[in-house]
């Protein structure tokens, strides 16, 4: 077992968030290991098959080369060897070289680029890029804001394209230059999470701006139908999508497609629309490719405006995918079967997560050339400014769980970690935008260094940095960060500060009543060491019983900090107890709406002071750079 998990780059123990190590089970590994070997071979027999196959392999699947440096191709042939290598334009370059220590190198750089080179019978896939993703194009803030808890006089019961426009318009106006989101994936009506996608290929019509579409006319609007909608506290995703639907499929019948559109659905857009089509049992294909046009070409003119204004959009790329989704299902060899991903406990999430989506197959990824990667990588950065990858160490490893099993109970399997940050950092610097790496949680010390060699941004969290010992308690944004008070993922400021999420902590059982009681004392004990911080340096003048003068002190510190990204959490601004998302309580997760609407905000002139702070802060302490 354990020679078999070497073979397969399976870890038989790690180091926990706490710095002890775990040992996997016999169970967990061997479910992990059923999801790597051929159907049919016995565990006994694996480790000479594998062992077989690695060997007989003349050429990797795959081939990194970085920064223009001549290319070194790994292999077994032996002696002079002639090659031939077809550039990602077409073009073909040949040659005779000589093995020398089990590497053939390549007499010219090759352009950044996807190609082939085929030494006789053997091929390798050859990812030639740079070796650094790009910088943002200026030092900037802006805010966070899930679109679907966005509330408008106009919009239909949850955020649209047309909100996330006016909000950037807003922030532009400012002095901002970055409007962050979650995923605006495409997803099924009754699976309400941004991070469990149909796709990662095509957007979520549920972000359509209706009224701005050509086949719009007024009387698709019913204000009785819509109002309801627009009342509830929390986005009724169903009734919201139906009541969307039924005037989406008139302008659907409205709609005569052209060249434009027809070249748009070849691109697999087909596909996608008779799978949905065939999921919903009806004869719906055209309307899943009517609105899949609309919405790329909506999400096109609002991500060409972002740029235009500012750094861009700020999209956020997920980890996975809907099992029973799309992607699942076209590219299910790229998959893993039997398990999930997820987590192990840590300190926030003590039974660990099981975030229920399949894993990729390490060795079908490199042997597909990671045609699904690529393409879904590129989808992304075509559009934003600032990609943020979830999980980013799903680029080096992911925690295979057992399916049925505990989250507590899975490995570690690694990952061709070089290939996949070649094709980011490629796909990055065409389209010229940045990448984030979410980076919190358990993070072995080589994936930070990894991130800064090919220079992906990291994220500084004041919620998770804050220690109650020392100098600096709030520790230090580094330049090459995007820095933030929390995320989605955590309790709002308010909810932190009053401790709420403890009580919410100890509902759900990770923590008993003993652990509550030092969770409690060791927040005070935060409150304390952070105030007297922020009132040393002249950022606070109250005590820690005003949360909101706090939460001022605290953007003040970000905004001065040398960080290239400042991100404001916009409910945190009118003190929000109640968190977007409480991991592993549905119900209590990705529905709730903003507790004032856009134009109250727009109009709200604290809102406004604070905002303005954060841009005088920017200003004062990088000048033009922001």
């Amino acid at each position: 077992m354990r020679e078999l998990a070497r073979l397969y780059s399976i870890q038989i123990s790690y180091e926990d968030a706490g710095g002890e190590t775990r040992k996997a089970s016999r169970d967990s590994l061997e479910a992990a290991l059923r999801a790597r070997i051929p159907e049919g071979v016995d565990l006994k027999e694996a480790p000479a098959l594998r062992r077989r196959t690695l060997e007989e392999r003349l050429l990797e699947p795959v081939t990194v080369v970085w920064g223009g440096r001549r290319p070194t191709i790994e292999t077994r042939l032996q002696g002079v060897v002639e090659w031939q290598i077809t550039l990602e334009d077409g073009s073909v370059r040949e040659g005779r070289g000589e093995v020398v220590d089990g590497s053939l190198v390549l007499p010219d750089r090759l352009p950044h680029g996807y190609h082939t080179l085929k030494a006789g019978q053997a091929e390798t896939f050859v990812i030639a890029a740079p070796m650094e993703a790009p910088a943002p194009n200026a030092r900037s803030w802006g805010v966070f804001l899930p679109l679907y808890a966005v509330r408008s006089r106009r919009n239909w019961g949850a955020g649209d394209l047309g909100d996330l426009e006016a909000v950037r318009k807003w922030v532009e106006e400012l002095g901002g230059g970055v409007v962050a989101t979650l995923p605006l994936l495409a997803s099924f009506e009754d699976e309400p999470s941004p991070y469990s996608p149909v796709s990662r290929l095509f957007w979520n019509e549920l972000y359509l701006d209706l009224e701005r579409l050509p086949e719009w006319s007024n009387e698709l609007r019913d204000p009785r139908n819509v109002a309801p909608l627009q009342n509830s506290d929390q986005v009724d995703y169903e009734a919201v999508g139906a009541a969307r639907r039924r005037a989406l499929e008139v302008m659907a019948r409205r709609f005569r497609p052209d060249d434009d559109f027809h070249g748009f659905a070849s691109q697999g857009a087909y596909g996608y629309a008779h799978f949905r089509a065939a999921k919903e049992e009806r004869e719906s294909a055209g309307y899943h490719l009517y609105v899949q046009y609309r919405m790329a070409r909506q999400m096109r003119f609002l991500a060409d405006e972002a740029r235009r204004a500012g750094v861009g959009l700020y999209l956020d790329f997920p980890l996975g995918v809907n099992p029973g989704g799309y992607d699942a299902w076209k590219y299910g060899r790229s998959f893993a079967k039997g398990v999930s991903v997820g987590a192990p406990p840590d300190a926030f999430f003590t039974k660990g997560q099981n975030w229920g989506f399949p894993p990729f197959d390490p060795d079908a990824i490199r042997e597909q050339r990671y045609d699904y990667f690529r393409a879904s990588i590129r989808h992304h950065v075509s559009h934003a400014g600032i990609l943020r990858l979830d999980h980013v160490m799903g680029l080096h490893r992911l925690f295979w769980i057992p399916v049925g099993g505990e989250a507590a109970d899975g490995v570690y399997v690694r990952y061709p970690e070089e290939e996949m940050y070649a094709i980011v950092v490629l796909e990055a610097r065409r389209a010229g935008c940045a990448v984030v790496g979410e980076d919190l949680g358990t993070v072995p010390k080589y994936v930070p260094r990894m991130m800064e060699r090919h220079a992906l941004r990291r994220m500084y969290v004041i919620q998770y940095e804050i220690r109650p010992e020392g100098d600096e308690p709030a520790g230090n944004p580094t330049a090459a960060s995007v820095a933030s008070v929390n995320t989605h993922d955590m309790p709002t400021f308010a909810g932190f500060w009053s401790g709420a999420d403890v009580d919410d902590r100890l509902e759900q059982e990770l923590l008993d009543r003993e652990g509550a009681e030092r969770e409690r004392e060791n927040r005070e004990r935060m409150r304390q060491a952070l105030t007297s911080f922020l009132a040393a340096r002249g950022l606070l003048e109250n005590d820690s019983r005003d949360t909101k003068a706090v939460l001022e002190a605290l953007l003040r510190f970000l905004s001065a900090s040398p960080a290239e990204i400042v991100l404001v959490n916009l409910e945190d601004l009118w003190l929000e107890s109640e968190p977007q998302n409480v991991p592993g309580v549905p119900e209590r997760s990705w529905k709730q709406k903003f507790a004032r609407t856009l134009e109250e905000m727009r109009g709200d002139p604290e809102l406004t002071r604070i905002l303005r702070t954060v841009q005088e802060a920017r200003k004062e302490v990088h000048g033009n750079e922001t």
